[in-house]
């Protein structure tokens, strides 16, 4: 079982209906930023909190914080992706996003690429969730 912290953008594509976040044998987790960027972003809140909440949140402490201006200042990130890269270091968790651009560089950080059920097929897929679910995770270059 992986522990793994869920960038934004799956959690949005998920709310959106684009893809369908299947947490399978890993253990997820996120940021409070996360939180924070999915209620500035959503009227659905309600949405938003009931997604959320089966998750592990993961709050801003001293140690993310001091290294997220690290990581700032090292790889040019903008504030929220640094606070969520460094949760990430500082928990030991790999990073599941689509962003992998933005992520890449930090080093480190290790990144997880979870297969999602993309909204077409959803319905098609509902039985094979050990296929969905299917990942593959690589250590970011830095």
């Amino acid at each position: 079982m992986a522990e793994v912290l869920v960038d934004t953008d799956v959690f949005i594509d998920h709310l959106r209906g684009a893809a369908q976040l299947r947490p399978g044998k890993h253990r997820l987790h996120y940021s409070v930023v996360t939180r924070a960027e999915l209620f500035a972003g959503s009227t659905a809140r309600d949405l938003s909190a009931q997604l959320l909440a089966p998750f592990r949140e993961l709050p801003v402490d001293r140690e993310v914080a001091e290294r997220a201006g690290r990581v700032m200042r090292e790889h040019g990130l903008r504030l929220p992706d640094a606070l969520i890269a460094a949760t990430a270091l500082e928990h030991g968790l790999q990073l599941s996003t689509r962003n992998v651009k933005d992520f890449d560089q930090v080093r480190g950080l290790r990144l997880r690429a979870l297969r999602y059920i993309r909204a077409a097929h959803a319905a098609e897929q509902h039985e094979s969730s050990e296929q969905a679910e299917e990942d593959q995770d690589r250590p970011c270059s830095g």
